[in-house]
Parts: C-alpha cells; sequence; structure tokens
C-alpha cells in the first residue's frame, strides 16, 4: 500500500494503533494522533516505537506540510519523554526511521532508543548509510519535511 489511509487491512501496527481484539501489546502512550509500546525486538538498553494512528506506510509518504513536520515532531516529543520517564540517568538517546527498503514494517513508526545497544553489533541497523538510505534520524527528517516559508506580498 503505497497511499496514507486511517487504516491498512492485514497491517500489524494499524491493528495495535485502533486496539483490535487480536492485538495483545500493551500501549505505554496513546493520544488521538499516536500510540507508543515497546519494540517486540528490542536493539537496545530502552526501545520503544511511536505510529501515528492513521496509516502512512514510510518515511517517503511525508511531505513538507504543516500536518506532517507536526506529527513526526509530536511522535519525537512523545519518545523523549517516555524515554526520559523509563531511564532518567540515560545520557544517550536515538531516535529515528528506516528507510525502505530497509523498513520492517509498511507503517511508518519511529524508533525510540536509549543507547547502549544490546547486542553492540545492532548499531548498525540504526546507522545512515548515506545514498543507500538505512536509518534517518528525526532530526534529518525533520528538516527534509519542514514547511518552507510562506511568503505574503
Amino acid at each position: 500500500m503505497s497511499e496514507r489511509a486511517p487504516m491498512a487491512d492485514g497491517c500489524v501496527f494499524c491493528d495495535i494503533a485502533r486496539r483490535a481484539p487480536n492485538s495483545t501489546t500493551a500501549l505505554l502512550y496513546s493520544d488521538d494522533r499516536v500510540v507508543a509500546f515497546r519494540d517486540i525486538n528490542p536493539s537496545a538498553f530502552r526501545h520503544y516505537l511511536v505510529i501515528p494512528i492513521d496509516h502512512i506506510p514510510t518515511v517517503n509518504s511525508l511531505r513538507r506540510t504543516k500536518d506532517d513536520h507536526q506529527l513526526v515532531s509530536h511522535m519525537v516529543r512523545v519518545g523523549k519523554d517516555l524515554l526520559n520517564q523509563d531511564a532518567p540517568n540515560s545520557e544517550e538517546h536515538r531516535f529515528g526511521f528506516h528507510q525502505p527498503p530497509f523498513n520492517s514494517v509498511d507503517h511508518l513508526h519511529l524508533h525510540c532508543l536509549t543507547l547502549p545497544f544490546m547486542p553492540s553489533w545492532r548499531q548498525v541497523k540504526y546507522t545512515p548509510l548515506g545514498p543507500l538510505g538505512g536509518f534517518i534520524e528525526a532530526e534529518k527528517l525533520l528538516k527534509r519535511i519542514k514547511p518552507e516559508a510562506e511568503v505574503y506580498s
């Protein structure tokens, strides 16, 4: 699926976001735009995912709009708040998204990590790969989708 939708059939993250009866995932946070939960295969000391409730397939689906920029900013704030509550003494965090073809689920999801990586070799999955894509840090994505200033005459 390449287009946005309120929900996508067969999407495991849509099931989690909509609290489908078949989903047993415990939510750490929820509001009218996003939900957050623990990654089922953690790669770091703490590893949470923050996803939009509406189905947005990947970072490539995001545009330079106020709505998209605000959504990603909100996802990052939620992730930071969760990590600060759960691991307040941790000093190193990483926030970002896997870019196609390196994403595992076609539903936008922010990885929120409190380092160290566990085991340490997993850091490779969360490293930018230059022109190949790979992992994009949240701040870099926010710059990429920041709406251009409106010009008034």
